[in-house]
């Protein structure tokens, strides 16, 4: 079984890309990098759609599209709140707890196909 021919992988795939996407650009924001840096970002997010089109031939837009933003939303969440030192309130803790929890929905309905 190739793993890439699964829902979950190819979300994950997405989600790497909005991640360091999304860290240039919050590093470039607070002054670590220099705004050269952008247009990588920009490449990046190009990408993205080359890769959800094939995810489209894996899976539903439905369960590609929820999988691959509850992976962004949870990481993202995560660096921001260890590396940037951000900070959420029990509720939030609540959702992120929901998140993951759908993710393993997810995840277990695409690899029982």
């Amino acid at each position: 079984m190739n793993i890439f021919n699964n829902g979950i992988i190819v979300a994950l795939c997405l989600a790497i890309i909005d991640i360091i996407s999304m860290g240039i650009t919050k590093q470039i924001d607070l002054g670590y990098l220099q705004k050269s840096w952008l247009p990588f970002a920009f490449i990046l997010y190009g990408c993205q759609m080359l890769i959800f089109k094939y995810g489209l031939n894996i899976t539903s837009m439905t369960v590609l599209n929820l999988s691959w933003n509850l992976f962004s939303n949870i990481v993202i969440t995560l660096i921001g709140i260890y590396y940037f030192k951000e900070n959420i309130n029990n509720l939030e803790t609540y959702g992120i707890l929901f998140a993951i929890f759908a993710l393993f929905l997810f995840g277990l309905s695409e690899f029982n196909k």
